[in-house]
């Protein structure tokens, strides 16, 4: 049986929304890591280009049907984050910037400043940031990300290690190891805390 061919740029891009963990599983919701594979980004090969053009057609056709359930909507806030997250990866920045803005905006006032979709907004705007090399503001990004997520998920959650493993990465990038070990030390401790309790 022959299997359908995905074209490439479509399938870093189910890849990297595999990657993301489903919390709300009812709720599409896409994070990004500060690391990255920096050699290819969706649609930079001539290749790719028209599959690239047909995701971002889906992706605003989405937010504009997502713009119908008002300017407070969590749902508008979620489409504004895909397409945001598509822009980051396009290097689009300005446009990714913008819709990263107002997606937080919206999610800070429709569901608090310590819902963990606040916290996955503020996690992308601060990957954004690091792509840009503006990494003081990245630092205060991650720790209250990192923050939300502790307080509202508990120490021991998938979620939790993300934070953990971006705020690493920052760390290192700025020459701060020992600062970045403590950190990864957790993630790790975390992540085999989570294998055992599966596999019990």
């Amino acid at each position: 049986m022959m299997t359908k061919k995905v074209p490439i740029a479509i399938k870093e891009w189910q890849s990297r929304r595999k990657s993301v963990r489903r919390v709300h599983p009812d709720r599409r919701r896409v994070t990004t890591r500060l690391r990255q594979d920096r050699r290819r980004g969706v649609g930079r090969r001539k290749e790719d280009k028209a599959e690239a053009a047909l995701l971002e057609n889906k992706l605003s056709g989405a937010l504009e049907k997502a713009e119908k359930f008002g300017p407070q909507d969590p749902r508008l806030a979620a489409a504004l984050n895909e397409l945001a997250v598509f822009y980051h990866g396009q290097g689009q920045h300005a446009e990714a910037e913008l819709l990263h803005k107002r997606a937080l905006a919206i999610r800070e006032k429709a569901l608090g400043p310590t819902h963990p979709d606040v916290a996955q907004s503020i996690n992308n705007l601060a990957a954004l940031y690091y792509t840009q090399r503006r990494y003081a503001g990245v630092e205060s990004l991650l720790k209250r990300a990192l923050a939300i997520q502790e307080n509202v998920r508990g120490q021991d959650q998938p979620d939790v290690v993300e934070a953990l493993e971006n705020y690493a990465y920052l760390l290192r990038t700025k020459g701060r190891r020992r600062e970045a070990a403590v950190m990864e030390a957790r993630a790790k401790a975390i992540q085999e805390k989570l294998k055992r309790q599966n596999l019990s």
